[in-house]
């Protein structure tokens, strides 16, 4: 299957944010540690990515991070909120869903990457901790 991304015309309310890279990832983190509302918020992470999500008004703001939301058309499918793959979403979704049990999936255009959003844990001072140690090795 072949396609590219288009910005989207209407973008959808933030439900998640991504901090892609090292510095970004820590950044986000920390912003996470600093919540009014840890209790709202959901976290999980990679080598150099760190995925946040929850209520808007809840969502850490980062220089340079992504806004994720899923689409109605695909809700297994998180996306940025200001970009949309150039083909049905219903489409791009069952594709994944074939190859890729168990929604939902984050995809991001840049990085190229699909991330499993089904490991999200609760943004609690022991997961964020659990995350530190293990950039830390």
């Amino acid at each position: 299957m072949t396609w590219g991304w288009q910005d989207d015309p209407a973008p959808p309310p933030p439900q998640g944010v991504v901090g892609v890279g090292r510095q970004r990832a820590q950044r986000l983190l920390a912003c996470v540690a600093r919540s009014a509302q840890p209790d709202v918020l959901m976290v999980a992470a990679t080598a150099d990515l760190v995925v946040v999500t929850g209520p808007e008004a809840a969502l850490p703001w980062i220089d340079e991070g992504q806004y994720i939301a899923p689409r109605p058309a695909a809700p297994g499918l998180w996306l940025p909120t200001t970009q949309c793959p150039d083909i049905p979403l219903d489409l791009l979704a069952q594709a994944v869903a074939r190859r890729h049990p168990g929604a939902p999936w984050l995809l991001l255009r840049t990085p190229s990457v699909l991330v499993p959003l089904q490991r999200l844990l609760p943004a609690g001072a022991a997961v964020l901790e659990q995350i530190r140690r293990r950039w830390a090795v």
